[in-house]
């Protein structure tokens, strides 16, 4: 679906992020763009100028707002936003230690919102924030429930186990023979916005391909979703906030890791279920809001790349290749510190050895001065009765 949009230009957002599902969010809002004019970074997106004044360039702008330094209300007027699916986080980010959440309520940041709004809050923790600070807003949902399938990639046997603990690896190893990938989308992308481009699509490649995922991360639930991939969300300590799930979370099945280990056929990894449908609903207007908005829609595939010259791309090559020598000082420093806890354990054992000597010592001390004692008082005795005797006989 496609409208003449005379003039009109399209944008955007990029990131320079260690997390290529910030990337995700980018595909999820480009199936909605014919083409792409420009790139603004989206924590610089204040400081972003079009030097044709004349234009208007429409932009979806979700995502994740945002880190330090950045650079907040848009200010370039040529610029037609539309604010769905943001997140807008509450706590202090970067060493300034800024509260996202504040700047957002600055007046000139009030005005914006207000003139472009209202604001589609991507989860329901941003959508109270709004509310309770009088910014009209609506809960939109994550922008990647949108993905689109390709027609082409095929289901193959193996699960993805994505930025799960230790524990919770083991336990899905034990209970399939199935190959289990354990990957993370979090890393070192320093590489140009159409090199990481590729690499977030690399990923939602082996998100739609996978015969099940188990992960502790929203920027794979959700696309998992989309994709049709059987997916269960592991709330683990540390990972899962229920203020950024809020509303989210719940669309896809859900278990703590102990709730997992004591009921696991709820999501049994050789046949796991479905996933729930009520995301559908979300999907459907967030695609309804955002082809009418930009009057595209393609319907096809999430992929821009060819997939035969994928792996060729320069930059992927490099990436690759840099994750290996990475590997290596990771490999090293593991095997120190597993040397390390080695000779842990021996000074462990000779000390306990050494403390259960001492203690046979002292039990073996106390006994001989009992003993002593006894022989002591005996021998006093002895001594006592032998002069009684003396002086009555």
């Amino acid at each position: 679906m496609a409208k003449n949009y005379k003039g009109v230009k399209y944008a955007l957002l990029t990131y320079s992020t260690e997390n290529v599902g910030d990337d995700i969010q980018s595909i999820a809002a480009r199936r909605f763009l014919p083409r792409v004019d420009y790139y603004i970074d989206r924590d610089q997106i204040g400081e972003w100028e079009n030097n044709d004044k004349n234009e208007t360039v429409k932009l979806i702008a979700n995502g994740w707002y945002m880190r330090d330094p950045f650079k907040w209300p848009p200010s370039d007027k040529t610029l037609d936003p539309l604010l769905i699916s943001m997140y807008i986080e509450p706590n202090p980010v970067g060493k300034n230690k800024v509260v996202p959440r504040n700047v957002f309520l600055a007046s000139q940041s009030r005005e914006y919102l207000g003139k472009y709004g209202p604001v589609g809050a991507r989860d329901m923790s941003t959508l109270r924030y709004l509310q309770n600070n009088g910014i009209e807003t609506y809960f939109s949902g994550c922008l990647t429930l949108t993905l689109q399938k390709d027609p082409y990639i095929k289901k193959q046997d193996f699960i993805l186990a994505i930025d799960v603990s230790d524990k919770v690896y083991k336990f899905m190893q034990s209970k399939t023979n199935r190959k289990i990938i354990r990957i993370s989308p979090y890393g070192d992308f320093d590489m140009p916005k159409n090199s990481r481009l590729i690499a977030a699509e690399y990923f939602l490649m082996l998100y739609q391909s996978a015969h099940a995922v188990v992960t502790t991360r929203l920027h794979a639930t959700l696309p998992c979703l989309a994709l049709e991939t059987p997916v269960l969300l592991i709330k683990e300590r540390g990972k899962y906030n229920r203020w950024r799930y809020s509303g989210l979370a719940e669309l896809a099945y859900n278990l703590t890791p102990r709730q997992y280990y004591d009921h696991y056929d709820e999501f049994n990894l050789d046949t796991p279920p479905n996933n729930p449908d009520n995301y559908k609903i979300i999907r459907r207007q967030l695609i309804k809001k955002c082809s009418e908005f930009t009057g595209y829609d393609n319907q096809e595939t999430f992929l821009w790349s060819d997939i035969s010259n994928m792996l060729l791309n320069d930059n992927y090559i490099d990436l690759f290749a840099d994750s290996f020598n990475k590997r290596l000082p990771l490999m090293l420093v593991k095997q120190h510190n597993e040397w390390l806890e080695a000779e842990r354990q021996k000074d462990v054992a000779r000390i306990n050895e050494i403390l259960s000597e001492n203690y046979r010592l002292r039990n073996d001390l106390n006994a001989i001065t009992k003993d002593y004692n006894i022989i002591k008082k005996t021998s006093v005795r002895y001594m006592l009765r032998k002069i009684y005797r003396k002086l009555h006989f």
